[in-house]
Protein backbone atom coordinates (compact mmCIF):
# COMPACT_ATOMS: atom_id res chain seq x y z
CA UNK A 1 0.00 0.00 0.00
CA UNK A 2 0.88 3.61 -0.32
CA UNK A 3 1.78 5.38 3.03
CA UNK A 4 -0.66 8.19 3.47
CA UNK A 5 0.94 10.48 5.28
CA UNK A 6 0.17 13.32 3.22
CA UNK A 7 -1.89 14.49 -0.07
CA UNK A 8 -1.99 17.28 -2.18
CA UNK A 9 -3.71 20.05 -1.46
CA UNK A 10 -7.97 19.68 -2.42
CA UNK A 11 -8.88 22.02 -4.05
CA UNK A 12 -5.86 23.52 -5.98
CA UNK A 13 -5.58 25.05 -9.15
CA UNK A 14 -1.72 24.91 -9.23
CA UNK A 15 -0.88 26.85 -6.50
CA UNK A 16 0.76 24.93 -3.77
CA UNK A 17 1.57 21.33 -3.44
CA UNK A 18 2.00 17.90 -1.44
CA UNK A 19 4.55 16.41 0.07
CA UNK A 20 5.11 12.83 -1.79
CA UNK A 21 5.99 9.22 -0.33
CA UNK A 22 7.66 6.42 -1.57
CA UNK A 23 5.89 4.12 -3.96
CA UNK A 24 5.97 0.76 -2.62
CA UNK A 25 2.98 -1.19 -4.23
CA UNK A 26 -0.03 -0.48 -6.02
CA UNK A 27 -3.51 -0.23 -3.83
CA UNK A 28 -6.16 -2.86 -4.38
CA UNK A 29 -8.41 -2.35 -6.88
CA UNK A 30 -12.09 -1.85 -7.31
CA UNK A 31 -14.54 -1.66 -10.68
CA UNK A 32 -12.31 1.59 -11.99
CA UNK A 33 -9.13 -0.25 -10.74
CA UNK A 34 -7.34 -0.10 -14.24
CA UNK A 35 -7.85 3.73 -14.66
CA UNK A 36 -7.02 4.43 -11.51
CA UNK A 37 -3.74 2.41 -12.08
CA UNK A 38 -2.92 3.91 -15.31
CA UNK A 39 -3.08 7.40 -14.18
CA UNK A 40 -1.06 6.50 -10.77
CA UNK A 41 1.84 4.90 -12.94
CA UNK A 42 1.49 8.36 -15.15
CA UNK A 43 1.44 10.94 -12.70
CA UNK A 44 4.55 8.83 -11.09
CA UNK A 45 6.70 8.56 -14.42
CA UNK A 46 5.87 12.54 -15.11
CA UNK A 47 6.84 13.60 -11.79
CA UNK A 48 10.25 11.54 -12.27
CA UNK A 49 10.64 12.28 -15.41
CA UNK A 50 14.62 13.87 -16.60
CA UNK A 51 13.87 15.68 -19.31
CA UNK A 52 11.16 18.05 -17.48
CA UNK A 53 10.22 19.43 -14.11
CA UNK A 54 7.20 21.31 -15.11
CA UNK A 55 5.13 18.63 -12.87
CA UNK A 56 7.52 18.68 -10.14
CA UNK A 57 7.45 22.55 -9.65
CA UNK A 58 3.64 22.54 -10.05
CA UNK A 59 3.15 20.35 -7.46
CA UNK A 60 6.14 21.53 -5.04
CA UNK A 61 7.42 17.89 -4.98
CA UNK A 62 10.95 17.48 -4.20
CA UNK A 63 13.43 15.52 -6.64
CA UNK A 64 13.18 11.61 -6.09
CA UNK A 65 9.91 11.77 -4.83
CA UNK A 66 6.67 10.31 -5.91
CA UNK A 67 2.96 11.24 -5.79
CA UNK A 68 1.17 9.17 -2.73
CA UNK A 69 -2.23 8.35 -4.84
CA UNK A 70 -3.61 5.74 -3.26
CA UNK A 71 -7.43 6.58 -3.71
CA UNK A 72 -9.87 7.83 -6.54
CA UNK A 73 -10.39 10.65 -3.45
CA UNK A 74 -6.76 10.95 -3.56
CA UNK A 75 -6.66 11.87 -6.98
CA UNK A 76 -9.25 14.43 -6.84
CA UNK A 77 -6.79 16.33 -5.10
CA UNK A 78 -4.05 16.47 -7.84
CA UNK A 79 -3.97 19.93 -8.58
CA UNK A 80 -5.19 21.27 -12.06
CA UNK A 81 -3.52 23.63 -14.72
CA UNK A 82 -4.03 25.63 -17.07
CA UNK A 83 -2.55 27.11 -20.63
CA UNK A 84 -1.66 29.96 -18.43
CA UNK A 85 0.17 27.66 -16.57
CA UNK A 86 2.85 26.66 -19.80
CA UNK A 87 2.08 29.76 -21.89
CA UNK A 88 5.25 31.97 -21.12
CA UNK A 89 7.71 29.00 -20.53
CA UNK A 90 9.95 28.00 -23.28
CA UNK A 91 8.98 24.71 -24.90
CA UNK A 92 11.62 22.70 -23.95
CA UNK A 93 10.61 23.11 -20.41
CA UNK A 94 7.24 21.60 -21.00
CA UNK A 95 8.58 18.75 -22.88
CA UNK A 96 9.11 15.40 -21.45
CA UNK A 97 10.79 13.44 -24.20
CA UNK A 98 14.53 14.21 -25.61
CA UNK A 99 14.21 17.58 -28.23
CA UNK A 100 15.41 15.31 -31.27
CA UNK A 101 12.49 13.27 -30.97
CA UNK A 102 10.14 16.22 -31.41
CA UNK A 103 8.75 16.10 -35.13
CA UNK A 104 6.05 19.44 -35.33
CA UNK A 105 5.17 22.33 -32.98
CA UNK A 106 1.33 23.04 -33.35
CA UNK A 107 0.52 26.24 -31.84
CA UNK A 108 -3.49 26.80 -30.42
CA UNK A 109 -5.74 29.59 -32.16
CA UNK A 110 -5.55 32.13 -29.97
CA UNK A 111 -9.11 32.92 -30.42
CA UNK A 112 -9.72 33.32 -26.72
CA UNK A 113 -7.73 36.54 -27.30
CA UNK A 114 -4.60 35.68 -25.06
CA UNK A 115 -1.32 34.31 -27.22
CA UNK A 116 -1.35 30.74 -28.51
CA UNK A 117 0.14 28.05 -26.90
CA UNK A 118 3.07 25.83 -28.44
CA UNK A 119 3.37 21.81 -27.89
CA UNK A 120 5.62 19.33 -29.38
CA UNK A 121 3.77 16.25 -31.07
CA UNK A 122 5.52 12.74 -31.84
CA UNK A 123 4.43 12.81 -35.09
CA UNK A 124 1.15 10.26 -36.65
CA UNK A 125 -0.07 8.57 -33.26
CA UNK A 126 -3.08 6.67 -34.46
CA UNK A 127 -6.13 8.19 -33.06
CA UNK A 128 -8.34 7.72 -36.64
CA UNK A 129 -9.62 4.46 -36.15
CA UNK A 130 -13.33 5.99 -35.02
CA UNK A 131 -13.98 6.72 -38.60
CA UNK A 132 -13.73 3.44 -39.67
CA UNK A 133 -17.54 2.92 -37.98
CA UNK A 134 -18.74 5.38 -40.51
CA UNK A 135 -17.18 5.29 -44.00
CA UNK A 136 -14.72 3.03 -45.68
CA UNK A 137 -12.74 5.33 -47.93
CA UNK A 138 -12.82 4.61 -51.47
CA UNK A 139 -11.59 7.57 -52.48
CA UNK A 140 -9.70 10.55 -51.38
CA UNK A 141 -9.81 12.68 -48.57
CA UNK A 142 -9.84 16.98 -48.37
CA UNK A 143 -8.62 17.88 -45.41
CA UNK A 144 -7.57 20.76 -42.65
CA UNK A 145 -6.83 19.01 -40.04
CA UNK A 146 -2.89 19.51 -38.68
CA UNK A 147 -1.06 17.77 -40.36
CA UNK A 148 -1.85 16.22 -44.18
CA UNK A 149 0.25 13.39 -43.32
CA UNK A 150 -2.00 11.92 -40.71
CA UNK A 151 -4.82 11.54 -42.84
CA UNK A 152 -2.45 9.87 -45.45
CA UNK A 153 -1.27 7.30 -42.55
CA UNK A 154 -4.56 6.67 -41.64
CA UNK A 155 -5.79 6.02 -44.96
CA UNK A 156 -2.28 3.46 -45.16
CA UNK A 157 -3.30 1.88 -42.09
CA UNK A 158 -6.52 0.81 -43.14
CA UNK A 159 -5.24 -0.29 -46.62
CA UNK A 160 -6.61 1.75 -48.62
CA UNK A 161 -4.33 3.38 -52.20
CA UNK A 162 -6.63 6.53 -51.56
CA UNK A 163 -4.34 10.56 -51.03
CA UNK A 164 -5.33 13.64 -49.10
CA UNK A 165 -5.38 16.67 -50.53
CA UNK A 166 -4.76 19.60 -48.19
CA UNK A 167 -7.53 22.22 -48.19
CA UNK A 168 -5.86 25.27 -49.37
CA UNK A 169 -8.57 28.25 -47.98
CA UNK A 170 -5.97 31.12 -49.84
CA UNK A 171 -6.56 29.40 -53.65
CA UNK A 172 -9.92 27.50 -52.69
CA UNK A 173 -11.03 27.54 -56.07
CA UNK A 174 -7.99 25.95 -57.54
CA UNK A 175 -7.92 23.47 -54.15
CA UNK A 176 -11.68 22.54 -55.03
CA UNK A 177 -10.55 21.86 -58.53
CA UNK A 178 -7.88 19.53 -57.49
CA UNK A 179 -10.19 17.92 -54.82
CA UNK A 180 -12.86 17.14 -57.71
CA UNK A 181 -10.32 15.43 -59.84
CA UNK A 182 -8.47 13.54 -57.10
CA UNK A 183 -11.82 11.81 -56.69
CA UNK A 184 -12.37 13.55 -53.57
CA UNK A 185 -15.73 11.94 -51.66
CA UNK A 186 -14.89 12.92 -48.22
CA UNK A 187 -14.33 15.83 -45.68
CA UNK A 188 -12.03 16.13 -42.91
CA UNK A 189 -12.00 19.57 -42.19
CA UNK A 190 -12.70 22.67 -39.15
CA UNK A 191 -15.76 23.95 -38.81
CA UNK A 192 -15.08 27.51 -40.40
CA UNK A 193 -14.22 26.40 -43.21
CA UNK A 194 -17.29 24.21 -44.33
CA UNK A 195 -19.76 26.79 -45.87
CA UNK A 196 -16.45 27.93 -47.89
CA UNK A 197 -16.03 24.44 -49.18
CA UNK A 198 -20.01 23.30 -49.56
CA UNK A 199 -20.23 26.91 -51.83
CA UNK A 200 -16.77 26.28 -54.03
CA UNK A 201 -17.99 22.02 -54.61
CA UNK A 202 -21.36 23.52 -55.92
CA UNK A 203 -20.05 25.44 -58.34
CA UNK A 204 -17.80 22.63 -59.87
CA UNK A 205 -20.94 20.24 -59.35
CA UNK A 206 -19.12 17.53 -57.24
CA UNK A 207 -20.93 18.41 -53.77
CA UNK A 208 -23.71 15.48 -54.00
CA UNK A 209 -20.30 13.01 -54.49
CA UNK A 210 -19.16 13.86 -50.76
CA UNK A 211 -20.16 10.93 -48.61
CA UNK A 212 -18.40 11.42 -45.38
CA UNK A 213 -17.81 14.81 -43.07
CA UNK A 214 -15.59 14.70 -39.66
CA UNK A 215 -15.22 18.26 -38.75
CA UNK A 216 -13.90 20.08 -35.36
CA UNK A 217 -13.46 22.95 -33.48
CA UNK A 218 -15.98 25.48 -32.55
CA UNK A 219 -19.36 24.50 -31.82
CA UNK A 220 -22.00 23.54 -35.05
CA UNK A 221 -24.93 25.54 -34.68
CA UNK A 222 -27.80 24.39 -35.77
CA UNK A 223 -27.72 26.64 -39.38
CA UNK A 224 -24.56 25.05 -40.21
CA UNK A 225 -26.00 21.48 -39.69
CA UNK A 226 -28.47 22.13 -41.80
CA UNK A 227 -26.70 23.85 -44.46
CA UNK A 228 -24.35 20.63 -44.41
CA UNK A 229 -27.56 18.40 -45.06
CA UNK A 230 -28.88 20.20 -47.74
CA UNK A 231 -25.22 20.70 -49.40
CA UNK A 232 -23.79 17.76 -48.76
CA UNK A 233 -27.25 15.06 -49.14
CA UNK A 234 -25.44 11.98 -49.44
CA UNK A 235 -22.85 12.67 -46.72
CA UNK A 236 -22.80 11.15 -43.04
CA UNK A 237 -21.75 13.57 -40.74
CA UNK A 238 -19.94 13.29 -37.06
CA UNK A 239 -17.51 15.25 -35.34
CA UNK A 240 -14.80 14.76 -32.99
CA UNK A 241 -13.37 16.65 -29.57
CA UNK A 242 -9.61 17.50 -29.46
CA UNK A 243 -7.49 20.19 -28.93
CA UNK A 244 -4.21 21.41 -30.59
CA UNK A 245 -2.46 21.14 -27.42
CA UNK A 246 -3.40 17.47 -26.35
CA UNK A 247 -1.45 15.93 -29.23
CA UNK A 248 -4.43 12.92 -30.45
CA UNK A 249 -8.07 13.23 -30.11
CA UNK A 250 -9.57 13.71 -26.94
CA UNK A 251 -12.99 12.32 -27.60
CA UNK A 252 -14.40 10.18 -30.54
CA UNK A 253 -18.16 10.34 -32.47
CA UNK A 254 -20.59 8.04 -30.16
CA UNK A 255 -23.03 8.33 -33.50
CA UNK A 256 -23.65 10.15 -36.58
CA UNK A 257 -25.44 13.96 -36.27
CA UNK A 258 -29.12 13.35 -37.53
CA UNK A 259 -32.24 15.26 -37.49
CA UNK A 260 -33.23 14.30 -34.23
CA UNK A 261 -29.86 15.16 -32.45
CA UNK A 262 -28.59 18.10 -34.78
CA UNK A 263 -25.06 18.59 -32.38
CA UNK A 264 -21.94 16.58 -31.87
CA UNK A 265 -22.24 13.67 -29.38
CA UNK A 266 -18.93 12.18 -28.05
CA UNK A 267 -17.16 9.60 -25.80
CA UNK A 268 -13.47 9.57 -24.07
CA UNK A 269 -11.04 8.08 -26.79
CA UNK A 270 -8.82 5.68 -25.45
CA UNK A 271 -5.96 6.72 -23.93
CA UNK A 272 -7.49 9.51 -22.26
CA UNK A 273 -8.98 10.06 -18.90
CA UNK A 274 -11.77 13.11 -18.35
CA UNK A 275 -12.37 14.47 -15.26
CA UNK A 276 -15.64 16.77 -14.86
CA UNK A 277 -15.92 19.64 -12.33
CA UNK A 278 -17.40 22.58 -11.81
CA UNK A 279 -16.40 25.55 -13.20
CA UNK A 280 -17.04 27.63 -10.24
CA UNK A 281 -15.79 25.74 -7.34
CA UNK A 282 -13.93 23.12 -8.88
CA UNK A 283 -15.70 20.06 -7.13
CA UNK A 284 -15.99 16.31 -8.80
CA UNK A 285 -19.62 16.30 -10.74
CA UNK A 286 -20.69 12.60 -11.27
CA UNK A 287 -21.56 12.18 -15.20
CA UNK A 288 -25.79 11.91 -15.06
CA UNK A 289 -27.29 13.17 -17.71
CA UNK A 290 -27.82 16.75 -18.27
CA UNK A 291 -25.06 17.38 -16.12
CA UNK A 292 -23.09 20.61 -17.18
CA UNK A 293 -19.87 20.89 -16.09
CA UNK A 294 -16.10 21.87 -17.02
CA UNK A 295 -13.55 18.95 -18.42
CA UNK A 296 -10.23 18.29 -16.72
CA UNK A 297 -8.14 16.17 -19.42
CA UNK A 298 -5.43 13.45 -18.58
CA UNK A 299 -3.27 11.19 -21.00
CA UNK A 300 -3.07 7.98 -19.71
CA UNK A 301 -0.31 6.65 -20.42
CA UNK A 302 -0.60 4.38 -23.28
CA UNK A 303 0.84 6.33 -25.73
CA UNK A 304 4.18 8.26 -25.13
CA UNK A 305 3.73 12.00 -25.81
CA UNK A 306 5.66 15.14 -25.68
CA UNK A 307 3.47 16.87 -23.10
CA UNK A 308 1.66 14.15 -21.27
CA UNK A 309 -1.77 16.23 -19.27
CA UNK A 310 -2.25 15.24 -15.86
CA UNK A 311 -5.74 17.23 -15.46
CA UNK A 312 -5.33 19.96 -17.43
CA UNK A 313 -8.13 22.32 -17.64
CA UNK A 314 -8.29 24.02 -21.34
CA UNK A 315 -11.62 25.83 -20.24
CA UNK A 316 -14.72 23.82 -22.08
CA UNK A 317 -17.86 23.45 -20.58
CA UNK A 318 -20.04 20.80 -21.20
CA UNK A 319 -23.18 18.66 -20.57
CA UNK A 320 -23.74 15.31 -20.09
CA UNK A 321 -25.84 13.53 -22.56
CA UNK A 322 -25.67 9.89 -21.79
CA UNK A 323 -24.98 7.64 -18.43
CA UNK A 324 -23.78 4.88 -20.72
CA UNK A 325 -24.83 4.93 -23.94
CA UNK A 326 -26.35 2.18 -26.44
CA UNK A 327 -23.71 2.37 -28.78
CA UNK A 328 -20.53 2.10 -26.25
CA UNK A 329 -21.57 1.74 -22.88
CA UNK A 330 -20.01 4.84 -21.62
CA UNK A 331 -20.79 8.81 -20.81
CA UNK A 332 -21.00 10.52 -23.74
CA UNK A 333 -21.13 14.59 -24.10
CA UNK A 334 -21.35 17.59 -26.03
CA UNK A 335 -19.38 20.54 -25.72
CA UNK A 336 -21.42 23.92 -25.13
CA UNK A 337 -18.48 26.63 -25.43
CA UNK A 338 -15.63 27.68 -23.64
CA UNK A 339 -16.13 28.61 -20.05
CA UNK A 340 -14.54 31.71 -19.70
CA UNK A 341 -16.00 33.48 -23.77
CA UNK A 342 -19.70 31.81 -24.34
CA UNK A 343 -20.58 32.03 -20.56
CA UNK A 344 -20.37 35.83 -18.64
CA UNK A 345 -22.27 36.67 -15.76
CA UNK A 346 -24.43 39.27 -14.80
CA UNK A 347 -26.30 40.65 -11.86
CA UNK A 348 -29.21 38.01 -11.26
CA UNK A 349 -27.79 35.47 -13.34
CA UNK A 350 -25.78 34.05 -16.99
CA UNK A 351 -25.85 34.95 -20.49
CA UNK A 352 -24.86 31.48 -22.16
CA UNK A 353 -23.92 31.02 -25.93
CA UNK A 354 -26.23 27.76 -25.85
CA UNK A 355 -29.36 29.78 -24.47
CA UNK A 356 -28.75 32.37 -27.57
CA UNK A 357 -29.02 30.11 -29.75
CA UNK A 358 -31.82 28.32 -28.45
CA UNK A 359 -33.84 31.36 -28.70
CA UNK A 360 -32.54 32.21 -32.24
CA UNK A 361 -33.96 28.75 -33.47
CA UNK A 362 -37.81 29.98 -32.06
CA UNK A 363 -37.20 32.27 -35.19
CA UNK A 364 -36.59 30.59 -37.66
CA UNK A 365 -38.36 32.76 -40.65
CA UNK A 366 -36.01 35.89 -39.44
CA UNK A 367 -32.64 35.14 -38.46
CA UNK A 368 -30.88 31.58 -38.39
CA UNK A 369 -28.40 30.83 -34.79
CA UNK A 370 -25.26 32.44 -36.09
CA UNK A 371 -24.75 35.40 -34.11
CA UNK A 372 -22.39 37.77 -32.09
CA UNK A 373 -23.15 39.26 -28.94
CA UNK A 374 -21.10 42.37 -26.89
CA UNK A 375 -21.83 42.76 -23.47
CA UNK A 376 -20.70 46.03 -22.08
CA UNK A 377 -21.26 48.09 -18.07
CA UNK A 378 -23.25 50.81 -18.71
CA UNK A 379 -25.62 53.41 -16.70
CA UNK A 380 -23.90 55.49 -13.69
CA UNK A 381 -21.70 54.07 -10.79
CA UNK A 382 -25.07 54.60 -8.48
CA UNK A 383 -27.14 52.67 -11.12
CA UNK A 384 -25.19 50.21 -13.01
CA UNK A 385 -26.99 48.35 -16.07
CA UNK A 386 -25.50 46.01 -18.60
CA UNK A 387 -25.95 46.72 -22.04
CA UNK A 388 -26.13 43.75 -24.58
CA UNK A 389 -25.36 44.41 -28.69
CA UNK A 390 -26.18 41.28 -30.21
CA UNK A 391 -25.30 40.84 -34.16
CA UNK A 392 -27.54 38.15 -35.63
CA UNK A 393 -27.64 36.82 -39.35
CA UNK A 394 -30.82 37.98 -40.61
CA UNK A 395 -33.42 36.06 -43.15
CA UNK A 396 -34.58 39.02 -44.61
CA UNK A 397 -33.12 42.62 -44.29
CA UNK A 398 -36.11 44.23 -43.91
CA UNK A 399 -36.72 42.30 -40.20
CA UNK A 400 -37.43 45.15 -37.90
CA UNK A 401 -34.77 44.80 -35.62
CA UNK A 402 -36.74 46.90 -32.57
CA UNK A 403 -38.83 44.43 -32.37
CA UNK A 404 -36.80 41.32 -32.83
CA UNK A 405 -34.56 42.38 -29.99
CA UNK A 406 -38.36 42.75 -28.06
CA UNK A 407 -39.14 39.11 -28.86
CA UNK A 408 -35.31 37.97 -28.05
CA UNK A 409 -35.34 39.53 -24.24
CA UNK A 410 -38.41 38.25 -23.66
CA UNK A 411 -37.33 34.77 -24.49
CA UNK A 412 -33.86 35.27 -23.39
CA UNK A 413 -33.45 33.02 -19.96
CA UNK A 414 -30.51 34.53 -17.70
CA UNK A 415 -31.16 31.59 -14.82
CA UNK A 416 -33.68 28.83 -14.13
CA UNK A 417 -37.10 30.98 -14.21
CA UNK A 418 -35.85 34.50 -15.30
CA UNK A 419 -35.71 36.24 -18.05
CA UNK A 420 -33.47 38.84 -19.60
CA UNK A 421 -36.85 41.02 -19.62
CA UNK A 422 -37.14 40.88 -16.17
CA UNK A 423 -33.55 42.26 -15.77
CA UNK A 424 -35.11 45.29 -18.06
CA UNK A 425 -38.21 46.04 -16.15
CA UNK A 426 -36.01 45.50 -12.69
CA UNK A 427 -33.59 48.54 -14.83
CA UNK A 428 -30.36 46.14 -14.07
CA UNK A 429 -30.29 45.17 -17.94
CA UNK A 430 -30.50 48.10 -20.71
CA UNK A 431 -32.81 46.72 -23.37
CA UNK A 432 -31.15 44.41 -25.60
CA UNK A 433 -30.18 45.99 -29.28
CA UNK A 434 -30.22 44.22 -32.91
CA UNK A 435 -27.69 44.22 -35.53
CA UNK A 436 -27.22 42.67 -38.56
CA UNK A 437 -24.44 39.98 -38.95
CA UNK A 438 -22.85 41.43 -41.89
CA UNK A 439 -19.42 38.71 -41.73
CA UNK A 440 -18.54 36.77 -44.42
CA UNK A 441 -17.29 33.81 -44.68
CA UNK A 442 -13.43 33.55 -42.88
CA UNK A 443 -10.76 31.26 -42.77
CA UNK A 444 -10.48 30.95 -39.16
CA UNK A 445 -12.21 30.60 -35.70
CA UNK A 446 -14.52 33.04 -34.67
CA UNK A 447 -15.72 33.96 -30.71
CA UNK A 448 -19.37 34.25 -29.97
CA UNK A 449 -19.48 36.67 -27.35
CA UNK A 450 -17.60 39.10 -25.90
CA UNK A 451 -17.32 41.45 -22.48
CA UNK A 452 -16.04 44.58 -22.93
Amino acid sequence: MYTRDSKFSPGNSGQGGALCTELVNLPDMTESSDTLQKLTRMITNMVASPYSDFYRTLYHVPAGSVPNIATWDDWHTVPTFTKETFLELPLREYTFVPQDKVEDVYYTSGTSGKPPAFCGWLGYAGGYDYRRAFYNFPGAILTSIKAQHRSDAFLADIGSHSLSINFDGKHLAACIRLAKAAGVDSLSVHTFTIQAIGEEMKRVGMNNDIRFIDFVGETCPLMLYLYMRETFPNAKIISFYTLSEAEGIVAVPCRALSDEEPYTIVHVNKGYHIDLVDPATGARLTPEPGTEGEVLITHLGDTKRCFPFIRYRPGDTVRVVDKACREHGTWTFTVLGKTTSDFMLVPGGQLRADEVERVLRLMPKEVTDVFEMHRYDGGTKEQPTVEVLLHVQLHDAGVDLGALAQKIQKELRVGPGRTYQQGVNEGRYATLVCVPLTKEFEDKKHRRMFKH
